[in-house]
């Protein structure tokens, strides 16, 4: 998959590729004219006496820079016309990558404590193909390298022997820091894990973590200082456009005392809660029970207090569903954590059912277009599959072979990833779910949510290049949407044979 679509302003990740470009091309943090080859239209920036520079924090970007350095020795400098080789690299770098290291030492050491493979599979099935991770597993979002930060530094800490154990806690210190720097918010389950080990590691183990994390905190600090002029100083304090800006003037940077209503929508809300698309992270939550009596306690409270941990924060969030986006991604860091509970729970007859429910859910959606609005419920029923009946699904290469070749393929894989995690016994049961939690939200859609808020009309037509300029007219298509679409061809990432 190239889920690039062509004239579409993903903010949330081109705010992250001009901070490494003007790292890696001008050694500056200033992004001034990176942004001006974009057409000047991305949201996500912070501005400093009239400098403009990323408002996302930074360590994504910095991350991101080999892979840019190699993508620049291929393609060259940035330019319109390699913007979508540039992206897609840095993509697979600090997010597929990630993920996949996530995947082998989660089942590593699931083989190391004697959990049955087939369950080992089930759960990587889940957390793959299941939960929103799979999406931010392709996009250049910095939640894929938070998640794999946070819960490799679990494994570390709690899941590891004696031997090798001053290394095992530096590496844990960093990992910690770089999901902390990644996505600020991290930064407090990563302190309720650095606190949790200390009955294990002791104080000297605690200093080998803080000193794992001091090069990256001290790049923040760096960082900081040089942009916006101290080391406290972040860069959602410097919001450029005024919607963001006065999201994040209040205590905390738009955070505050949490809300158990926003709580509940982080994760039942029908257009991006977390247990709506990934009914199968239920499991993890049953499972608890099943981690007390197996880990010690300083282990299961590090395992449970992180995501409790997030969905605090974010429950305090004003801006808590994320955007365009799928599913509730300020919770996915939380996700291994769910999965290993998982791990140790029991099978139950309905885990296959359960997995088939998430994963109709999880690939429709980001199959066809991972960037969803808010304003759609059930998105998988009333935006993902209106789009897949006109022959529409994300940019792959198949597109240069053939339309249908493009729908198949990916879900295929999809599918044949879901028989391997459920094991052809138990094929049934997941084919019971997705067919059920599909019409289930078509149904939903239909008698309570029958109107999104109309920006699947302009998707289709702009980012998807179904409006032929040649023969739209002011008499056919609003004058000033046809006017913004006509911009829109103008301006990088390039046109997509879809």
């Amino acid at each position: 998959m190239i889920p690039i679509f062509p004239h579409l302003p993903s903010a949330n990740e081109f705010s992250r590729w001009a901070l490494t470009a003007a790292m890696v091309e001008r050694g500056s943090l200033e992004v001034g004219p990176e942004i001006a080859l974009l057409g000047d239209r991305i949201a996500d920036l912070a501005t400093v006496n009239g400098r403009i520079y990323s408002d996302k924090a930074p360590g994504g970007s910095f991350m991101a820079v080999p892979a840019y350095a190699l993508a620049r020795t291929l393609v060259g400098p940035p330019a319109a016309n390699n913007l979508r080789q540039t992206v897609t690299l840095m993509r697979l770098w600090i997010a597929t990558l990630p993920v996949l290291l996530l995947c082998l030492f989660f089942a590593r050491h699931g083989s190391s404590i004697e959990v049955d493979p087939d369950r080992i599979a089930f759960c990587l099935g889940a957390m793959l193909f299941g939960t929103p991770l799979f999406a931010y597993g392709l996009l250049l979002f910095s939640h894929a390298i938070t998640a794999a930060g946070l819960f490799g530094a679990w494994l570390l800490l709690f899941g590891s022997g004696r031997s090798r154990q001053s290394v095992h806690e530096v590496t844990a210190g960093a990992l910690l820091a770089v999901a902390a720097i990644s996505e600020y918010p991290a930064a407090v389950p990563a302190a309720i894990m650095a606190i949790c080990a200390l009955p294990r590691r002791g104080v000297v183990g605690g200093m080998r973590i803080a000193a794992g994390a001091l090069p990256f905190l001290s790049a923040l600090a760096i960082y900081n200082h040089a942009a916006f002029g101290s080391v406290f100083a972040l860069s959602l304090g410097f919001e450029r456009t005024a919607q963001f800006r006065q999201l994040h003037s209040s205590f905390m940077f738009g955070m505050r005392f949490p809300s158990p209503w926003i709580a509940l929508r982080l994760l039942l809300d029908p257009g991006k809660g977390l247990l709506l698309f990934s009914p199968v992270l239920l499991l993890g939550l049953l499972a608890i029970p099943a981690a007390w009596r197996r880990l010690e306690r300083p282990a299961f409270w590090a395992l449970v207090l992180p995501p409790l941990g997030l969905l605090l924060v974010y429950a305090g969030f004003a801006n808590w569903n994320g955007g365009w986006s799928v599913g509730a991604r300020y919770l996915v860091a939380a996700i291994p954590f769910l999965a290993y509970l998982m791990l140790l729970g029991r099978p139950r007859s309905v885990d296959s059912v359960l997995l088939g429910a998430s994963v109709a859910a999880i690939a429709l959606t980001s199959l066809v277009f991972p960037f969803v609005s808010p304003g759609y419920a059930f998105p998988w029923a009333s935006f993902a599959v209106p789009l897949l009946a006109k022959g529409l699904v994300a940019p792959n290469l198949f597109h240069f072979v053939s339309r249908w070749l493009a729908i198949a393929v990916p879900f295929a894989l999809v599918l044949a990833a879901l028989v391997l995690a459920v094991g052809h016994r138990r094929a049934p049961g997941a084919a019971v779910g997705i067919v059920v939690w599909t019409l289930v939200g078509f149904i939903c859609v239909a008698v309570w949510f029958p109107d999104g808020d109309g920006t699947r009309w302009y998707v289709e037509r702009s980012y998807f290049e179904q409006l032929d300029l040649r023969t739209a007219s002011a008499a056919t298509v609003d004058p000033w949407t046809l006017r913004q679409i006509q911009v829109d061809r103008l301006l990088p990432p390039s046109s997509w044979p879809f």
